[in-house]
């Protein structure tokens, strides 16, 4: 009894010690990062194709506030740009940051929730099909990050399930005792719970 007594109050402390050092079992997500374009990156699409190029890659994606678009590109530039600017390719300077890079990466936290605008600063190239809309989803819209079913501590059979059974003698009480008694519920419990959060870390 005093065995499974202590094994009780170990898997509890346990429990408490995982709560606090797993704040990650009960945050959201994280976001995730896209590189635009695929592994081509950031470039002039096919002229069959320019009109459509980056709305289909945007389109096999839900984004959300939180997630970040990467644009690799070489020779080229970025920008964020207004609603007017993407459908008329007449920007130039990006909002907030002036003339976008030649080379390199950018990456553009999606930081709220609506229409985002991107764009070559090279108007040809914009022209040209290199610009990209995104349509960006509250981060509270985001499913939550799928985790195993919480185990459950095993349950004892009904008075009306187990047959009758007679009555132990004075040996097999003393092993019953041994076994744990009284605390084999609670001992179910913490171990569940242990297990749960461990697992929850683990996602």
């Amino acid at each position: 009894m005093a065995a499974a007594a202590s094994l009780a109050i170990r898997l509890t402390a346990l429990v408490v010690v995982l709560v606090v050092l797993c704040p990650t079992a009960s945050a959201a997500p994280k976001g995730k990062q896209y590189k635009v374009g695929g592994p081509e990156g950031w470039c002039v699409p096919p002229k069959v194709d320019k009109e459509m190029f980056y709305v289909k890659w945007a389109s096999s994606i839900t984004f959300f506030v939180g997630d970040s678009v990467e644009f690799v590109y070489k020779n080229d530039s970025v920008i964020k740009v207004s609603k007017v600017g993407y459908y008329h390719c007449n920007e130039t300077a990006g909002i907030g940051t002036g003339p976008g890079p030649r080379d390199g990466k950018t990456l553009f936290p999606l930081d709220a929730p609506g229409f985002t605008y991107f764009a070559s600063s090279n108007l040809a190239h914009c022209n040209d099909g290199q610009k990209l809309i995104i349509k960006v989803l509250d981060a509270e819209q985001r499913p939550p990050a799928s985790a195993s079913s919480p185990l459950e501590a095993p349950t004892e059979p009904s008075s009306s399930q187990a047959p009758p059974s007679p009555e132990p003698g004075p040996a097999s009480k003393e092993h019953s005792s041994a076994m744990g008694g009284p605390f084999v519920a609670p001992l179910a419990r913490a171990m569940a719970q242990a297990a749960t959060l461990v697992l929850a870390c683990l996602i």
